[in-house]
C-alpha cells in the first residue's frame, strides 16, 4: 500500500509539472537519476550517505558533513535531497563528491539505490522516514542514523497511527540524535533505547557563518549603513505583514527574502510598494553586465533610495541577516516554522506566525522576550514598535540571545563521536 501510494503520487506530480516549475525540478532532477548514481559512485566503496528533504535540513547536517570531509579526506560522501530547494542550492557543493536528487521511496527504486551504492553509513536528518529505504539499509546491515530529531506530545510517533515510526527508531537507526532532553524522554517512553541528545549542530553552522568576513555590495549599497528590517524564509502572510509595516514606516528599510522565488509573490510585493522596492537580481545584473557607466550609476542611485530590497537568490539568508535589527522569520503560518537561529546569532529580535510550536529555540525565546508571535497586522506592528529605536530592549535581547548561543555550541561534536562509535 505504501509503494502504491507512491507511485500514485509520482503520476500526479508529473501532471502537475506541466505548470509548477518547482515540481517540473523535482520530476525532471529524477529522470534517470539511479543510472546517474550508478556512474558516479562506480568503483567505489566505504560511502558516507547523508540525505536531507531540503535546503534547511541539509543546513543542520552541514556542519557533520564539513567536520567528517576533515577528519577522513579519502572517503567518499554522497549528499540526496528530496526537494529542488535544497538539491538547487547545493548542487554545486564541492565538500561532497556527488550531490543528486533521491529516487522516490519504492520498493525497486530503495533496492537497487542500497545495491549500487553500497554505503558504510547513512545519515538522515530531522524526519526523513522513508521505509523502503530503511528496510533495505538494515537488511544489509549499513549503520544508519537520524540526527537532530525533535519529539512533542504532538508528534506524530505518540499517534494510534505511529506505529510503523516507533518500530523504526526502536529496530533500524544504530542511534536515534536527538534535540534535547525531552525528546529523549519521549521517545525512551515508546521503548526506543537508541537515543542520544547530541543538540542542534546548526548553532555551530550560524555562528561559523556570523564569524565570516562577508559582505554584500547590494545590500550593503541599499542600505548605507542603516539596519534593515528583515523577513527571511517569507511567505504570503509574512510578505503581507512587512508590505503593511513598509507602508506604515516608508522611511525605514525592509529586506525581502522570499522562501520560493514564483514570480507572482515577489511581483505582489514590487506592486504594493508602488516603486519603492527594488529586485535585487535587476541589480545584480547592472554589476555583471558591461552597460554603460551612466547607467549604472543611475541604476545604483534609484537602489539606494529605494526603501525595499526583495532577494530573489537562494542561499544567502543566513549571511543577511547580519544587516538587519529584527527579523519575521516565515513558515509560521504554515506550521512549517524556518530556522530562527540564522537570525537570533546576530542578536536580534524575531517574529513568527501562530503556527511557531514546532520550533523549539523560538519556544525557548519567547521565555526571555527575544521571541514574539504575531499573526495579523496589529500584532506585528505591536512587536515592530515595541523594539524600534528602543536601545536599551535590543541590547537585552541581544545578551540573552548570546546566552542562549553560546550554552547550545557543540552538537557537532557529539554527533561525531556517534557516528565514529
Amino acid at each position: 500500500m505504501y509503494t502504491f501510494l507512491i507511485w500514485t503520487v509520482s503520476i500526479g506530480l508529473r501532471i502537475v509539472a506541466l505548470w509548477n516549475r518547482k515540481i517540473r525540478l523535482f520530476v525532471q532532477g529524477r529522470k534517470n537519476v539511479l543510472k546517474r548514481i550508478e556512474e558516479a559512485v562506480k568503483g567505489y566503496d566505504d560511502i558516507i550517505w547523508f540525505h536531507a528533504a531540503s535546503m534547511g535540513e541539509s543546513e543542520e547536517a552541514r556542519p557533520v558533513i564539513e567536520a567528517l570531509r576533515k577528519r577522513y579526506p579519502e572517503r567518499k560522501i554522497l549528499l540526496t535531497f528530496f526537494s529542488p530547494s535544497g538539491y538547487e542550492a547545493r548542487k554545486n557543493w564541492k565538500t561532497v563528491d556527488w550531490i543528486f536528487y533521491l529516487p522516490l521511496d519504492t520498493w525497486f527504486n530503495a533496492r537497487r539505490f542500497v545495491k549500487i551504492v553500497r554505503p558504510s553509513k547513512a545519515v538522515f536528518t530531522i524526519g526523513e522516514f522513508w521505509f523502503n529505504y530503511l528496510n533495505q539499509l538494515k537488511k544489509h546491515h549499513v549503520d544508519t542514523y537520524i540526527m537532530s530529531v525533535l519529539a512533542t506530545k504532538d508528534s506524530p510517533y505518540l499517534k494510534w497511527y505511529g506505529w510503523e515510526y516507533r518500530k523504526v527508531l526502536r529496530t533500524v537507526y544504530k542511534y536515534v540524535m536527538v534535540k534535547n532532553e525531552e525528546t529523549k524522554e519521549i521517545l525512551e517512553n515508546t521503548g526506543c533505547r537508541n537515543v542520544a541528545v547530541t543538540g542542534d549542530a546548526r548553532f555551530d553552522r550560524v555562528a561559523a557563518i556570523a564569524s565570516e568576513d562577508w559582505h554584500d555590495r547590494i545590500v550593503e549599497k541599499w542600505s548605507g549603513g542603516a539596519k534593515a528590517a528583515i523577513a527571511g524564509s517569507s511567505s504570503v502572510p509574512e510578505n503581507e505583514l512587512f508590505i503593511f509595516l513598509a507602508k506604515k514606516y516608508p522611511r525605514d528599510k525592509f529586506l525581502f527574502v522570499p522562501h520560493d522565488l514564483d514570480e507572482k509573490p515577489i511581483r505582489h510585493i514590487l506592486d504594493s510598494l508602488e516603486g519603492r522596492a527594488m529586485l535585487y537580481s535587476d541589480i545584480e545584473y547592472v554589476f555583471s553586465s558591461g552597460i554603460p557607466q551612466n547607467v549604472r550609476e543611475d541604476a545604483l542611485q534609484h537602489l539606494a533610495e529605494a526603501q525595499v530590497l526583495v532577494v530573489n537568490k537562494i542561499g544567502i539568508l543566513a549571511r543577511l541577516y547580519r544587516y538587519g535589527w529584527c527579523a519575521l522569520i516565515g513558515g509560521g503560518f504554515e506550521n512549517l516554522p524556518h530556522s530562527v537561529m540564522e537570525a537570533v546569532i546576530y542578536g536580534m529580535p524575531v517574529a513568527m506566525g501562530p503556527q511557531y510550536h514546532k520550533n523549539t529555540q523560538f519556544v525557548d525565546l519567547m521565555e526571555c522576550g527575544a521571541a514574539t508571535p504575531v499573526s495579523d497586522n496589529a500584532g506585528i506592528l505591536a512587536w515592530y514598535e515595541k523594539f524600534r529605536g528602543n536601545g536599551k530592549l535590543l541590547a537585552e535581547v541581544t545578551e540573552a540571545e548570546a546566552k542562549y548561543s553560546l550554552s547550545n555550541i557543540g552538537a557537532t561534536q557529539r554527533i561525531m563521536n556517534l557516528l565514529d562509535s
